[in-house]
């Protein structure tokens, strides 16, 4: 059963979603996070918690809006400086945008108050989880009729991402997701016992230190 779900506060919480150049897909997007947030507890993008995954790389301030927003950001900075440098080089803006916006769609389902307390109670039915936010993604993506690429994103952005070759725009989403992880582990902005994933090698800067 769905709940109704305010595609307003969608573009809201995501107004780069504005940004898509293609009116078909600004739709899609936001078809995909109502039906995402429709199935799962959470009625807002500013409801998912701000995490990795659980209990990986989990911000001391902030929810799951401000990854979203950051890695598209991120990618389209890596965008524009290689149209800039090399015009020659093609990529598409407007996959970069939807993917960014939608490569984790599926923390709905792995962050959802309700599965987690399932799983956790039965981890040998269901698996704890069931299966990931990338996997969950590209069920999301398929089923409202967003593109094959941003389905490819949600899969490829992720540890699953290892097992399957990845076109252009996910390899610069998957870029900027994890550098956007480690580097806000860097600046001291994720709890300390959830950042092992960034390697031995990180001295954190705590917050106030210049």
């Amino acid at each position: 059963m769905t709940k109704l779900i305010s595609r307003e506060q969608i573009v809201q919480d995501l107004p780069e979603i504005d940004d898509i150049e293609s009116a078909e897909l600004r739709q899609k997007v936001v078809d995909a996070w109502e039906f995402a947030l429709g199935h799962s507890s959470f009625s807002r993008v500013t409801d998912i918690p701000g995490e990795g995954s659980k209990g990986v790389f989990l911000l001391t301030r902030g929810t799951q809006d401000a990854h979203l927003r950051g890695v598209t950001r991120l990618a389209l900075g890596i965008y524009e400086e290689f149209r800039a440098t090399y015009p020659e080089a093609k990529v598409d803006r407007d996959i970069i945008l939807a993917g960014g916006l939608c490569h984790d769609i599926g923390k709905t389902w792995e962050f959802d108050p309700e599965r987690l307390k399932q799983w956790k109670a039965r981890p040998h039915r269901f698996g704890e989880p069931s299966f990931r936010h990338s996997a969950y993604g590209v069920h999301v993506c398929l089923s409202v009729g967003l593109p094959e690429e941003i389905a490819h994103i949600c899969m490829g952005h992720s540890l699953e991402g290892a097992h399957i070759g990845h076109s252009t725009e996910c390899f610069i989403i998957r870029q900027a997701d994890h550098a956007w992880w480690h580097v806000a582990a860097a600046l001291g902005l994720c709890e300390p016992d959830t950042i092992s994933f960034a390697g031995p090698t990180l001295r954190v800067r705590p917050i106030g230190e210049s």
